[in-house]
């Protein structure tokens, strides 16, 4: 798995403010507070409600990371399945799920797919739950007409290593609270500055955890694993970055539309080169800015299929995001998780195909014909 390179040199300490006011345009946000990456923001948000022991929903497929801010902020991560036909939170799932004590509720638009923010949004409301918009893989899309990001009473975005605006560090609150984001800002600034200790940190996470996540439902023995490596990394969960680590931000958020516009051009070419071939992928509402494209294979079949794209030299293909049914069972051994069994099943089914600035179309045909052959040998 690539590792994060140390931060480039910057040319002005005036980028950050000039993401912010980016961020602001994009999200149609009052505030946009800078953070080390999205779940540092996520983490300062939890912290700032002052919940202690509360529950937070979250769906079941999204980001370890998530569920390590959760932790971190000393409240419970509670899983919650998605609709199988989106892999996203809808009400649905959420009232299946049957928590009346919660504290908030943390939605993500899963693979770049928009949730039903206005939906959820609704079936919040009256429940009391604070909804914070977990819009790390939509960055530039839009959710029910707004965008990504403007949802809820605050959001997180990300442009970590492999994002849609991929500055291989940082993240974003967003939100029209004024006092929220000041408080946020204010904790922020206690968290420590990254630094080499915390490059070789993340890069030794990132190995272990790539190497864990793809066994840890087939040998429970693996998950034993998790309570200690979560000792010795959960100082990852948050972090703020110097003002040079923002230099090259700007111009990647001011081509948000035409990084939409390619990635939706390499998602209709998957359709085509896939039609025919016993997969699946999953619809793309109105407003989707495609983070991967979700490729659904028979889990008998998935692992084999990946391990023959590896083979081939697509080693941007992946199996993100995993189940954390066995992390989450592992780090709370006395909480009981509802059942998720779509969620599951993504977590078990899932190619992720790249559709950004670094596959061409050729490299989509060449990857729909080593599928198209995996297919015709096996």
């Amino acid at each position: 798995m690539p590792g994060v390179s140390p931060t480039r040199p910057g040319r002005s300490h005036s980028q950050p403010a000039l993401t912010r006011q980016l961020l602001g345009a994009i999200s149609g946000r009052r505030s946009a507070v800078l953070c080390g990456r999205g779940a540092a923001g996520l983490w300062a948000i939890l912290r700032v409600f002052g919940w202690t022991q509360r529950k937070i929903l979250l769906p079941a497929n999204t980001c370890y990371i998530v569920l390590w801010a959760v932790l971190e902020s000393g409240n419970i991560p509670l899983l919650v399945d998605v609709n199988p036909d989106s892999a996203n939170l809808d009400p649905a799932a959420l009232n299946a799920a049957q928590v009346d004590d919660a504290a908030a509720v943390i939605p993500a638009h899963m693979y770049g797919l928009p949730a039903p923010m206005e939906a959820i949004s609704t079936w919040a409301k009256p429940r009391g739950l604070t909804v914070i918009e977990d819009a790390a893989l939509a960055l530039g899309g839009s959710a029910d007409g707004k965008p990504a990001g403007s949802w809820g009473d605050a959001a997180i975005y990300s442009f970590g290593l492999g994002k849609i605006a991929d500055n291989q560090l940082g993240g974003a609150v967003v939100t029209d609270d004024v006092n929220l984001a000041r408080e946020v800002s204010r904790l922020l600034d206690t968290t420590p500055l990254w630094n080499e200790h915390l490059r070789q940190q993340t890069n030794q996470w990132n190995n272990l955890y790539w190497a864990l996540h793809q066994h840890d439902d087939q040998n429970p023995s693996l998950t034993g694993l998790y309570p200690p490596l979560f000792e010795i990394y959960r100082g990852l969960t948050g972090y703020r970055l110097p003002a040079s680590a923002w230099s090259e931000l700007p111009p990647r958020l001011s081509r948000l539309e035409q990084n939409r516009q390619r990635r939706s051009q390499m998602a209709a070419l998957y359709d085509q080169q896939l039609r025919d071939l016993p997969v699946r992928s999953l619809p793309r509402p109105d407003g989707t800015m495609l983070w991967r494209y979700p490729l659904l294979v028979e889990p008998e079949r998935r692992n084999d299929l990946l391990a023959a794209l590896w083979e081939n030299g697509v080693h941007a293909a992946t199996r993100w995001y995993p189940s954390l049914r066995p992390m989450a069972s592992a780090l709370l051994p006395a909480v009981v998780q509802p059942p998720t069994p779509h969620a599951d099943g993504f977590g078990a089914s899932i190619i992720n195909l790249p559709v950004d600035q670094t596959v061409s179309e050729a490299d989509v045909l060449q990857i729909g014909r080593i599928i198209a052959e995996f297919f015709e040998q096996n």
